[in-house]
């Protein structure tokens, strides 16, 4: 898959590059004859001022130099190995590395390098064998990034998801917040939940938990209709389903706030309590049910009861600021929903509550504030919320600015 193959900016790669090449020569010095050290150590140094400089072609002739005066110099031949695969010269790095580890098998940083060039060059049966051989034992963080990216790749290619997934939970180790990790890690998750899906949907297409997925992906398009009709059915064939209650009533809420499909929506999210009394999804959507029915008071205690469930619930803590607000305790108010705030900094609703907390207390300043913070937000990042919302696993009626008020 492009997606997978894509190599990163060269900026980012240059940086691996330099550290990658000091690793490969460390030995060298340490085993080099005494006549030989100080040759070696002047060209290793103007090497490496040339790659400081991105002169490649300056670099390399410094470590051909050292194989000159060594020609056995399994570090000085990774390193222009490295330098070729840099220049996108595979078949050239591919060279380089073969003859490194022909002199020093035990390379572990050329195994890997030498196995990401057999991929460029469409070997990928061997490449396969290096990546896997060379990754557990590569200790350079970003060289472990992108051996591994290219042995997901791999995988992907064959099919073997359940392998990429292995090595994508070891990058997200490493660099958790990377978006090439994180966009990874959904496109190889999301082929197996469609994998998955695909088999049950052949193996049991009438299942209870069919019926189930296809709601939901009835929801996500907002079609709450058919989902309502496709969460019976799964409850028809199956009743103890665990969450089909839940679900029920979050399908029932989106399609109408207003009576008696909230008091239907109500029924599942009790159903769903007395099959789970510690579901704090069900105990935060009863509040919303109380609040449009302007009950705050019941609202207050459903979400106080969530929040219990669930310590730092975002949600549950807008409801409790809004619903301390309305009761006219803005000032406990704010104790909320600046907690949700520094669980949830981009969460524009937060910001819309605090607004209007501050402004019930007088303090015009913080209201203006957080009242630009929420139409700043609103503005700019209406797609990535509502891209956040779809996906979540969390309930699907999050805290709004809007329309969600008491009628």
């Amino acid at each position: 898959m492009a997606y997978l193959r894509r190599l990163r900016p060269k900026a980012r790669q240059m940086g691996r590059f330099r550290l990658v090449t000091s690793l490969f020569l460390f030995c060298s010095f340490a085993q080099g004859q005494t006549n030989q050290l100080a040759g070696i150590k002047l060209h290793y140094e103007r090497a490496q001022e040339a790659l400081k400089e991105n002169q490649l072609d300056v670099a390399a002739k410094e470590f051909q130099e050292i194989l000159r005066i060594d020609p056995h110099n399994a570090e000085a031949r990774a390193s222009l190995g490295a330098i070729a695969f840099n220049q996108r010269n595979y078949p050239q790095a591919v060279k380089e590395f073969q003859e490194s580890l022909r002199l020093k098998p035990d390379l572990v940083n050329a195994q890997a390098f030498l196995g990401m060039s057999e991929m460029r060059v469409g070997n990928l049966d061997e490449a396969k064998t290096l990546l896997e051989k060379s990754f557990p034992h590569v200790q350079q963080e970003k060289l472990r990034t992108q051996s591994g990216s290219d042995l997901i790749t791999i995988y992907y290619l064959s099919g073997d998801l359940e392998k990429a997934a292995a090595i994508v939970k070891v990058l997200e180790s490493l660099e958790p917040d990377e978006p090439d990790t994180l966009y990874t890690t959904y496109r190889v998750h999301s082929d197996l939940a469609a994998r998955a899906l695909a088999t049950l949907i052949k193996v049991a297409p009438q299942s209870a938990r069919t019926h189930e997925i296809l709601a939901q992906s009835l929801m996500s398009r907002k079609d709450y209709s058919g989902a309502i009709q496709e969460y019976r059915r799964a409850l028809g064939t199956d009743s103890h389903l665990p969450e089909i209650h839940f679900e029920l009533g979050e399908a029932l809420l989106s399609f109408s706030a207003a009576e008696p499909t909230r008091s239907e929506a109500e029924k599942e999210f009790q159903a769903a309590l007395a099959a789970n009394p510690v579901d704090a999804n069900s105990e935060y959507e009863l509040g919303e049910v109380a609040w449009l029915r302007s009950d705050v008071q019941n609202a207050f205690q459903h979400y106080s009861r969530a929040l219990k469930l669930r310590p730092h619930f975002v949600d549950a803590q807008i409801g409790i600021g809004k619903a301390l607000t309305a009761m006219n305790e803005p000032r406990q108010a704010l104790d909320y929903l600046l907690d949700a705030e520094r669980s949830d900094p981009q969460n524009d609703t937060v910001h819309y509550r605090l607004a209007l907390a501050y402004r019930k207390l007088g303090i015009k300043t913080d209201a203006e504030r957080e009242w630009t913070a929420f139409q700043e937000m609103r503005k700019s990042e209406e797609p990535i919320r509502l891209l956040y919302q779809e996906m979540q696993q969390g309930p699907t009626t999050t805290q709004t600015a809007e329309p969600a008020q008491p009628q």
